[in-house]
């Protein structure tokens, strides 16, 4: 693969995976003579990577209102940390990465 150092949007193109091949001089495009239209199918896998993709995107009302509350607590000088929980919860998370 190679970088054009033309522009930040050549290397947009590149980073995002829309890049256009190159084509020997005077060589032109082929284009369908058949009369058939050419098909793509997305796979089920890639229908779910999509669906999972704009998800993302999507703010987390429930973690923004929650946030939005220890914030306030941390700002009151209110907020507290009970060692216990947040130790369990690391020894759970390794348990669990351990196993996976």
């Amino acid at each position: 693969m190679e970088i054009s150092r033309n522009s930040r949007a050549d290397l947009a193109k590149v980073l995002l995976g829309v890049q256009e091949t190159e084509r020997p001089s005077g060589q032109k495009a082929v284009q369908n003579t058949s009369g058939q239209q050419d098909r793509v199918q997305i796979s089920e896998h890639a229908k779910e990577l999509q669906r999972l993709k704009s998800l993302t995107g999507q703010p987390d009302v429930a973690r923004d209102a929650r946030v939005e509350k220890i914030r306030q607590s941390v700002e009151a000088g209110t907020y507290t940390v009970d060692g216990t929980k947040v130790a369990d919860a690391i020894i759970r998370q390794v348990l669990t990465d351990s196993i996976l």
